[in-house]
């Protein structure tokens, strides 16, 4: 694969944010926004920040893209990540590389499917706290993209293409041996601590001071680790003992995207872990009541 010089941002809310102005503080000729001109006026009329800063960005409708772009960064939420399969198809040359950030472990197969795995990458980015109001974002550091092909031993010259745009722009990565188990470790930490806190409408400290309250976050954990263990999913089974560590040791102020989406009346990803958990424990044959009971609660009648 060529050197990875010109980047396309697809969606613009705390991680888009987030990347956006990373990238575009170090590069910012390398980065084009990209969204339909409807959603680019509000951009306009309110310019996203980061920490304080105005982010002075490139944009551009799909239409209107000009030449593809080497790398497409995608960080829409999971419930617009169909809508935008039709922002990113103009964007796409032969050599194209996509990389999602998002939560979840099925974006990178919802992308696959629409364009091939040749141009998938696996992806998701861990972010210790990113406080979203409208479109300012603040950021206490701490965050990096995890990423790659399912398995990187070693990783494929497409991979070590995009870790070299990441190492010259000097914004945090890993590579992990094995991206699935990466992926579901993120996973079942997020079925736990953002939806507990979306349930309980209370931040981080509420986990931490509350036994009844953690025990409803390692009861969800529990029941995505099984579902994870009868994958097949390497070291599944040690993920929410060491989740508990991560939310014991957060800030108490810690507020989950997910917890963010419900105080600000937005639709949660309820399906992106909950769902998930409950159709594959069916599956398996895996009682999920914890998630069962996040479903009930965040589903319409």
């Amino acid at each position: 694969m060529n050197p990875v010089r010109d980047v396309a941002l697809v969606g613009l809310g705390a991680i888009g944010i987030l990347y956006a102005g990373q990238i575009s503080a170090r590069d910012p000729r390398c980065l084009r926004i990209v969204a339909d001109a409807a959603r680019l006026a509000r951009y306009r009329a309110e310019p996203p920040a980061l920490n304080g800063r105005r982010l002075d960005l490139n944009y551009a409708t799909p239409e209107k893209f000009g030449p593809p772009a080497d790398l497409v960064l995608v960080a829409v939420k999971s419930t617009g990540l169909a809508a935008a399969l039709p922002v990113i198809a103009p964007l796409l040359g032969p050599d194209t590389q996509i990389l999602p950030l998002l939560n979840g472990i099925t974006a990178q197969d919802v992308l696959a499917e629409a364009f091939g795995w040749p141009r998938v990458l696996y992806g998701f980015v861990y972010c210790s706290s990113a406080m979203r109001t409208g479109n300012s974002v603040v950021q206490d550091g701490g965050e990096k993209i995890v990423f790659g092909e399912a398995t990187n031993a070693p990783p494929a010259p497409r991979v070590r293409a995009v870790a070299d745009f990441f190492d010259r722009l000097g914004i945090r990565y890993d590579v992990p041996a094995d991206m699935r188990a990466a992926q579901w470790k993120k996973f079942i930490l997020n079925a736990g601590i953002n939806q507990a806190q979306a349930l309980l409408r209370a931040p981080n400290r509420e986990l931490q001071q509350n036994p009844a309250s953690l025990q409803l976050a390692r009861d969800l954990m529990n029941e995505a680790a099984s579902v994870g263990a009868a994958l097949g999913v390497a070291g599944a089974a040690e993920v929410p003992a060491w989740a508990e560590t991560v939310i014991l040791g957060a800030s108490p102020n810690n507020r989950t995207s997910m917890l963010q989406d419900v105080e600000a009346g937005r639709a949660p990803e309820i399906d992106l872990f909950a769902g998930t958990i409950c159709r594959l424990g069916k599956q398996h044959g895996i009682p999920t009541p914890a998630n069962d009971r996040v479903l009930r609660t965040f589903t319409p009648a």
